[in-house]
């Protein structure tokens, strides 16, 4: 039993280590606590780290819910309501996210489904606690499912555990093919970021590919061609896709394989080159595109790194616009949860002004529905995107 030392004012599901009085001596990271007030009063139960400035991850704040296999098996039905019956995705792909921490009562942990393979992404050391009790539930609920853990090494060395035996009873396979707006795309386990595949920008994808016919596009951190090949299924006239990661454009190409893109009237062209570089080649020489997208990996990851991130998200989209024809369209997109949206359209509304242009936002979305934000935890709304038009600026006495 943990007691707090002050008074909890919000239904935030995180309890940071200031308001916490440890015991002496402290369990160990990932061990399942029960919580309670100064006065003795029930708060909840959750996953306790004795190091992290987030000491506890409420799990429940029900006292008659105990964290076991029945609660784990619980969650993940509602979850799995949420993305069948309500949402009904299985109709439109058989690759979307499952569980989303905190919005589905899972502080830490990410499943994410590829057609029948199941991928549990662990933030927390309490996953490797949990780690059996999560199998038995998914495996109830997808029987013919595979079910593969994983966890980064930067996880592992923050959260002070080791979850090699846990991802060696459940490894993922080498690779899966899963179906996403009409596409074919193949998903490597092996070489690739996050649970395998970023699911969150399917419904933005679709929309690049609605905007695309007739235009030359420019996929920069093009990844494993998602915006791309949506452009071209839509169809761009050209599309070319940039991309610094070798292997991911070895996949980008196969996937476009699957989908025979491009086609007859189509061009596709793989650069591998970093993308600041590309911009400010093309910018040098004129080069142009109707239609950019912008989706670099996540820049800040931590409070100090926002300067830098702030910095790079402004060079970044300085340049995009510079490389978008007057008129045409500029998709830009942040993942990084610790930027604000005002913050983000700020910077790219600044970087518009520096390139000599404005925008016309015509749209500003998120991640797809299978990534639900709780009302308790804003901070689950990561993802930005931005959709503009490219206008000259109007300068004084001109027209």
């Amino acid at each position: 039993m943990i007691r707090l030392k002050v008074v909890r004012n919000s239904l935030h599901p995180w309890i940071f280590t200031k308001m916490v009085a440890h015991s002496n001596p402290r369990p160990r990271a990932g061990t399942l606590v029960e919580v309670r007030t100064r006065e003795g009063e029930f708060v909840g139960r959750g996953f306790y780290h004795p190091r992290q400035t987030i000491a506890i991850r409420l799990l429940t704040e029900d006292p008659a819910e105990e964290i076991d296999e029945a609660f784990f098996r619980r969650s993940l039905a509602r979850a799995k309501t949420l993305r069948e019956n309500v949402l009904k995705l299985p109709e439109r792909t058989d690759a979307y996210r499952l569980a989303h921490a905190e919005a589905d009562g899972l502080s830490g942990i990410v499943i994410d489904k590829f057609a029948d393979v199941l991928v549990v992404e662990a933030f927390t050391a309490g996953a490797l606690a949990a780690g059996e009790w999560i199998a038995s539930a998914l495996r109830d609920l997808y029987p013919q499912a595979r079910i593969a853990f994983r966890a980064s090494e930067k996880t592992q060395e923050r959260e002070g555990v080791s979850f090699e035996a846990l991802t060696r009873k459940y490894p993922a396979p080498t690779g899966v093919e899963i179906r996403e707006n009409g596409l074919r795309l193949r998903v490597d386990f092996a070489s690739i970021h996050k649970t395998g595949y970023f699911l969150d920008q399917r419904e933005n994808r679709l929309a690049v590919g609605e905007l695309a016919a007739g235009r030359e596009v420019f996929d920069l951190f093009s990844y494993t061609g998602g915006f791309a090949l949506n452009a071209l299924r839509g169809g761009a006239k050209k599309v070319v896709a940039v991309e610094l990661d070798e292997l991911a454009i070895e996949l980008a190409r196969e996937n476009a394989r699957l989908n025979g893109l491009p086609g007859e009237e189509q061009a596709l062209e793989f650069r591998h080159a970093d993308v600041f570089d590309f911009l400010r080649e093309c910018v040098a020489q004129g080069q142009r595109a109707d239609l950019a997208i912008a989706d670099p990996a996540k820049l800040a990851g931590a409070k100090e790194e926002l300067p830098r991130a702030l910095r790079t998200y402004g060079d970044l989209n300085r340049l995009a616009v510079q490389a978008v024809k007057p008129g045409g369209i500029l998709v830009t997109c942040s993942c990084s949860g610790l930027v604000s949206e005002e913050t983000f359209r700020s910077v790219v509304s600044r970087s518009a002004a520096l390139a000599g242009s404005e925008l016309q936002v015509f749209r500003v979305t998120g991640a797809g529905p299978d990534h639900p934000v709780s009302s308790v935890f804003p901070e689950g709304r990561y993802l930005k995107v931005i959709f503009a038009r490219v206008l000259e600026r109007k300068r004084k006495g001109g027209t």
